[in-house]
């Protein structure tokens, strides 16, 4: 139920049947709920648009779903009922008619794919934290939305891998395999660069595997999976879970038969092939994407166009999470596909990388921070902080880890996507400040107090006084236009930034409004709103992906 929106439809019917279609915008805080700016008609009546704002106030007939409707600075300012508005805000959900969008179409969404040539690093865990957000809310919004990982398993960087793994003897004491065979690649990448005669029998690699030498593709399969089942408990540990895997060397065959269809595209050089940008229309960093190789190999972009054209066959709607330095890439590719198949509609979602303070990183070279490595700093950093507290070890346990997750996954999406980060754990693990542990510990302080009393379901939208009492009411009525928001500018930081705010508004709540300790009347209403808030920053903790907890 989009709860918001009942007030600003009203306003528009009562606008409407005084004999006037204007358009109902949000009002600034502190000008009222709903806003008509009047200057446009100044023209139209030739009067100074506050006397028009004055005679259309006049005219408005009552409507029980405004305590106020006054003309200011050329304005129409609509305040709503308050106590309509909680009757309606509070019932929609305790009975859960907030969380129903209606039924959507589906949406394909990949994020992460990583190239399989070592562990995920936290440079690039932006991708799997803000493509997993965004499929959970599109879910919630309505969308049957399946995630996708596409596998990079062909190409220079995993014949790089397999050179390495075929002709390196490492010693390591890693456990975990994608932190085990990255000293291979790592390696390779070093010889590689002091003697070019490598880069030949990389090249060999590549075109045995990609012409489907079978000896090879069981040492690849074998590897890269290996390396992906590494990738993929990294993942999990920080609640991202892929619904399918598509491996890049299935897609071999089916991108060499687009090459017929593009061929009013395609230029050669050298024994090369080639999309010709400008004949696309398309202007900026390249005139030229290369998608054959003078060995008659295939190169990324035809296997990605080739990808995206398989994924249309099951959804209509693709959304692709990138990082900035894709977008040249991403707009060539969506031009290519709506020549090839106009009926696919391909969205981006691009972030900036996350550093640290220490500076950016590369896998290749060796000057990373993996992702595995960060949680469980994480856990000990919140192990510390609790190692008093009157917990179990079992509970400390299962606080650290939900903190620490928390803390991660927050501190990446509550900044705007294309703007960069740089990761600080005394940002992410504080308990006071714009957190995860934040948002958890106000949840905690939620359930302790429903805890703690016995309600019936009864309450009295009447006795809605207080103004923190109308300021959360007005927040959590809020929610369903900013998932439908999120969802429509594919933003999670739209997301976590109205968590932050409601558990800010709770914490002042419970700061200025006494539940337990109030009479019997008030009571049930302070409670009703407690209730409510749980379940909105409950759904909203899940959203987000972090866990919730009942104590802290």
């Amino acid at each position: 139920m989009e709860v918001m929106g009942i007030f600003k439809k009203e306003a528009e019917r009562i606008l409407k049947e005084a004999g006037y279609e204007l358009n109902v915008e949000e009002a600034k805080e502190g000008f009222g709920d709903f806003t008509v700016p009047c200057f446009l008609l100044s023209k139209k009546f030739k009067k100074n648009p506050n006397d028009i704002a004055m005679e259309i106030v006049r005219k408005l007939p009552h409507s029980e779903y405004f305590d106020k409707i006054e003309a200011v600075g050329g304005y129409i300012n609509f305040w709503v009922s308050i106590e309509k508005l909680a009757d309606i805000t509070l019932k929609s959900i305790i009975n859960d008619e907030i969380f129903k969008f209606g039924k959507k179409g589906k949406i394909i969404v990949e994020h992460t794919s990583a190239n399989p040539t070592g562990p995920l690093h936290i440079g690039r865990a932006r991708n799997p934290i803000i493509g997993d957000t965004i499929s959970r809310i599109l879910k919630r919004y309505g969308y049957d939305v399946k995630t996708h990982y596409f596998v990079n398993d062909s190409g220079k960087q995993v014949s790089l891998l397999l050179w390495g793994i075929m002709n390196l003897k490492i010693k390591t004491n890693e456990k975990k395999c994608d932190h085990r065979l990255v000293k291979n690649y790592q390696k390779a990448s070093e010889i590689m660069e002091k003697n070019p005669n490598i880069d030949n029998e990389i090249s060999d690699l590549m075109k045995r595997y990609e012409n489907g030498d079978e000896e090879l593709r069981k040492i690849g399969k074998k590897y890269i999976q290996c390396m992906m089942d590494g990738i993929t408990e990294s993942l999990r540990r920080i609640n991202v879970f892929v619904d399918e895997f598509v491996w890049e060397s299935s897609l071999i065959e089916k991108a060499r038969e687009i090459i017929e269809n593009l061929k009013d595209y395609i230029g050669e050089e050298n024994g090369a092939f080639y999309i010709d940008l400008k004949k696309l229309g398309i202007k900026g960093e390249k005139e030229k994407i290369y998608v054959y190789r003078k060995d008659g190999t295939t190169l990324y972009f035809l296997r990605d166009i080739a990808y995206h054209l398989e994924k249309g066959k099951e959804a209509k709607i693709l959304v692709d999470v990138l990082g900035e330095d894709h977008k040249f890439h991403f707009y060539s590719l969506k031009k290519v596909v709506e020549i090839l198949n106009s009926n696919i509609v391909l969205y981006p979602l691009f972030y900036s990388f996350v550093r640290l303070p220490e500076g950016k990183m590369s896998t290749r070279k060796g000057r990373v921070v993996y992702l595995d490595d960060l949680i469980e700093e994480g856990y000990e950093r919140v192990r510390e902080i609790i190692k008093e507290r009157e917990f179990t070890e079992e509970e400390k346990e299962k606080i650290a880890k939900s903190v620490a997750i928390s803390a991660i996954r927050f501190s990446i999406l509550n900044v705007q996507e294309e703007k960069p980060i740089v990761f600080r754990w005394e940002n992410a693990l504080n308990f006071e400040g714009e957190s995860g542990p934040f948002i958890l510990y106000t949840y905690a302080r939620a359930s302790g107090i429903l805890r703690k009393v016995k309600w019936d379901g009864d309450y009295n939208v009447e006795l809605v006084k207080h103004p923190q009492e109308i300021k959360i009411i007005k927040f959590m009525a809020k929610y369903h236009d900013i998932i439908e928001k999120a969802s429509r500018n594919l933003s999670p930081y739209i997301v976590a930034k109205y968590a932050y705010s409601l558990s800010s508004q709770f914490n002042q709540f419970y700061r200025d409004c006494p539940v337990i300790k109030a009479k019997e009347e008030k009571r049930n209403l302070r409670i009703a709103i407690v209730y409510s808030f749980r379940k909105i920053i409950g759904d909203l903790i899940e959203i987000l992906g972090m866990t919730p907890l009942e104590k802290m």
